[in-house]
């Protein structure tokens, strides 16, 4: 039923009064919006904060992928720079290669680079005769008094003192050096580039103009060479005055590098000369120095609790700039026996063999008479068999010296033999660290590893033929070898067998024998096949069975002159020394006869005609 007051279908008890109000319809109003255009200081602030946020990021990005290997360096700037309230000193040299010293060359010029507050406030170069040399008499080294000892010589000095071949050791003389020189400052490290690294480095934009001189990396060295040695050298003015370029090429370079676009391509070559120890540092403060040496950058000697190491490390003290014509050849043999040291590992006896080539002409100033010292070194502990008048024993190594002479044209072959310690096997692994001396361009190293006859190897870095390893390659950088020896699981096998004489049969396999078996003669049969003969049968006995290393000679009785003829030697259960039976057990070979087999005179019979022919006729008559 249709209400008026409750409409269709609704049934309720509510109903309103005469006196309750309709209540009004509610309008829907639109908000005013009110625009401030003006903004707030505290709305620009955080604008200014947000976009210095995100140009930050992406420099930190682009910062991140232009550094690539040198990323580490980003977490320690800081140290590096001294950011933010500090300052930083480096010596930088540059080593000439082509003279070559312990620590990569003699250090022709060097600069001093600065950091203030973390900006860079550049490089001063300076020249190694001038006020460095400003000190009282320093006593050198007995090698190079020994060598440079002579008119002029003024003692140990600033551009000589790099002679520790381990840079870490070497940094603290030569800042030692630079405080006689400049007492009041502090130096935080020392960076050393060589003239190889120069030399690629032009190579990025030549050619380059400096002093009216067009350098390219081929015309680099004969370039600066004929600056520096194009002087009267009888006059002190122009030897105090002598006009060089290096310094102001080296600031060129660096500013070439800092366009943004070329810095990759600087970073690479930078990346691959510390790899090669074209370019090494080494620093005062820990956390850089750590992270240059576990990329192998400090130019620090290897541990000699970590396994083998060589480390070949030529000197040039009064050989012109002979080293540029100079080959280096190392090989090193390694002999593993069957015996073992206390720890129970193989005893392995080693041979170095350095040949040192002088492949120049007499070209003066830069080729002439070499005079150096070479030293070899070998991990602490080994005992020298075959070494050198100069033997000294470092911290980290072993040293074998030789004073070198060697005029053009010539070759010199050191040879050095000894006992390696117990400690070059780690975990049943031999680890060999071959360490690449800086400042050398590609020395070639050749290593021969030589295991029982039987054994093999699981090796890393080795070409490996049966039970010899060989490694050759021209050292570009430090390299790490190891091998560990695989258990004989191989049956001996016979390599040759034949009648090496009347009655006599050898037999000769590929790796010694056990002799309890090899020895016993119930483990071998004889037998005439009347191959060539048939109406002629020798009736072989085995007399004696004899062991000698890789070799069984069986002796017999019964054999006679047969040329040609064929037997059968039946041979079981032979081992070798690691219980490898052979294989197939029982195993038939044919051993000939040749044709110079001949019988051996019987002694008895020719004793008994001998005193025949000796006695005297009975019939004949004698004096009284």
């Amino acid at each position: 039923m249709n209400n008026y007051y409750y409409g269709r279908g609704m049934n309720s008890s509510h109903r309103p009064t005469p006196e309750e109000p309709k209540k009004p319809k509610t309008q829907f109003k639109w908000p005013k919006l009110k625009l401030n255009l003006k903004p707030s200081k505290k709305s620009t602030g955080k604008r200014v904060l947000h976009w210095a946020i995100g140009i930050l990021a992406i420099g930190f990005f682009v910062t991140w992928l232009l550094l690539g290997s040198f990323r580490f360096m980003l977490w320690r700037a800081p140290a590096f720079t001294g950011f933010p309230f500090g300052s930083r000193t480096y010596v930088v040299l540059f080593q000439n290669n082509y003279e070559l010293r312990p620590t990569g060359g003699f250090i022709s010029t060097y600069g001093v680079l600065r950091f203030s507050h973390g900006v860079y406030k550049g490089i001063e170069f300076q020249d190694v005769y001038g006020e460095i040399d400003e000190h009282d008499y320093v006593e050198p080294p007995l090698v190079l008094s020994t060598l440079l000892d002579g008119e002029g010589y003024q003692g140990h000095t600033f551009r000589d003192a790099n002679y520790n071949p381990d840079f870490t050791l070497a940094k603290d003389d030569l800042i030692e050096f630079y405080n006689l020189a400049y007492p009041d400052e502090r130096v935080d490290g020392v960076i050393a580039a060589d003239f190889h690294f120069l030399e690629k480095f032009v190579g990025l934009y030549e050619p380059v103009i400096v002093d009216g001189y067009e350098l390219t990396e081929q015309n680099l060295f004969e370039t600066l060479s004929t600056v520096v040695s194009d002087i009267d050298r009888h006059n002190e003015e122009a030897l105090a005055n002598r006009k060089g370029i290096t310094a102001p090429l080296v600031k060129q370079l660096i500013s070439k590098s800092l366009l943004p676009w070329r810095i990759p391509a600087v970073l690479d070559l930078v990346e691959t000369a510390f790899d090669e120890k074209h370019i090494i540092a080494s620093f005062n403060r820990n956390r850089l120095e750590k992270a240059y040496m576990k990329r192998g950058w400090n130019g620090a000697m290897p541990e000699s609790s970590a396994g083998d190491f060589l480390a070949v490390n030529d000197a040039n003290y009064g050989g012109m700039k002979s080293n540029r014509y100079i080959t280096h050849d190392v090989k090193y043999e390694l002999d593993v026996s069957e015996g073992t040291d206390v720890l129970g590992n193989p005893v392995v006896t080693a041979t170095t063999y350095v040949t040192l080539s002088h492949e120049g002409i007499w070209n003066i100033p830069l080729s002439g008479a070499y005079t150096g010292y070479l030293r070899t070194m070998v991990p602490l502990g080994a005992d020298i068999i075959v070494g050198s008048d100069i033997i000294e024993e470092t911290d980290s190594a072993l040293v074998i010296g030789e004073l070198v002479s060697l005029q053009p044209g010539e070759s010199v072959t050191y040879i050095y033999s000894y006992e390696l310690p117990e400690y070059v096997w780690q975990n049943g692994e031999y680890v060999l660290h071959l360490h690449k001396q800086p400042g050398t361009d590609a020395d070639h190293y050749e290593v021969v590893v030589r295991v029982p006859q039987g054994m093999s190897f699981d090796a890393q870095g080795f070409d490996v033929r049966e039970n010899v390893a060989f490694y050759s390659e021209n050292l570009l950088v430090d390299t790490n070898l190891r091998f560990a020896i695989l258990e004989d699981e191989n049956p001996p096998r016979i390599v040759m067998h034949e009648i090496t004489d009347f009655n006599e049969i050898t037999l000769v396999f590929n790796e010694p024998l056990a002799t309890d078996y090899a020895g016993d003669p119930l483990l071998y049969q004889v037998v005439d096949t009347d191959y060539t003969n048939p109406t002629a049968t020798d009736p072989l006995i085995i007399t004696n069975i004899r062991v000698d290393g890789a070799a069984v000679i069986i002796s017999t009785e019964g054999m006679t002159i047969q040329p040609d003829e064929r037997y059968s030697v039946t041979i079981q259960g032979l081992r070798d020394l690691n219980g490898n039976v052979i294989d197939p057990s029982p195993r038939t070979l044919t051993v000939i006869q040749r044709d110079d087999i001949e019988v051996p005179v019987d002694e008895t019979e020719e004793t008994s005609d001998t005193e025949t022919l000796l006695s005297p006729d009975p019939e004949t008559p004698t004096d009284g």
